[in-house]
């Protein structure tokens, strides 16, 4: 295992090819929030702006988020996490979010497959209907993966970004279920 990770072996919930997905414990929010954010280009593709920060965040448990921590499967390292958010369950919609935090693993499909075992879960065990997202238009390289995954573009708030000194837009995504093309055919099935 590596630094990024708890001596134990962690829970894994969900399985895909290349990564894992597991509870988004204590000891991992301290990684992700005291290594991973604290890096400017980390914290400004990841969560959208860079705090120095010198405690981590309590954490709020609530019906109306699910946030996972992302796992490389061949060594069980934590590269980051995932989430849906703003969950309501009535009109079935969520906003979802994520971050690789660890460098070393940007570029080479972990975040996307990472996306779409979030998303199946969201849509096929909350049942959700429309997953929606955030990102600014510098993130070009998350704009792609995105795309790649079925979110179309659905709106933009043109210069409500500011990263040093210049404006960006926030570029608005979502995804329908009736859209969405699940990650790892019978990574879950009933027997």
């Amino acid at each position: 295992m590596s630094q990024d990770s708890p001596t134990r072996s962690p829970i894994l919930n969900v399985r895909g090819s290349k990564v894992g997905l597991g509870p988004f414990t204590q000891e991992y929010r301290q990684i992700y929030y005291m290594q991973y954010l604290q890096d400017p280009e980390t914290a400004v593709h990841g969560s959208g702006n860079f705090r120095v920060i010198s405690r981590v965040p309590e954490q709020q448990e609530s019906n109306r988020e699910v946030v996972f921590t992302v796992f490389e499967l061949e060594g069980l390292t934590m590269i980051g996490e995932s989430l849906l958010m703003e969950i309501d369950h009535q009109h079935q919609t969520a906003s979802f979010g994520i971050t690789i935090g660890n460098k070393d693993y940007w570029g080479k499909g972990y975040g996307s497959e990472a996306s779409r075992l979030v998303l199946d879960y969201g849509f096929r065990f909350l049942n959700l209907y429309n997953i929606s997202l955030i990102t600014s238009s510098f993130n070009e390289r998350a704009i792609r993966a995105y795309q790649k995954i079925g979110f179309k573009e659905i709106g933009r708030r043109r210069g409500a970004f500011l990263l040093g000194g210049q404006r960006y837009d926030d570029i608005y995504m979502d995804l329908l279920a009736s859209d969405f093309e699940p990650p790892v055919p019978g990574w879950f099935s009933i027997q």
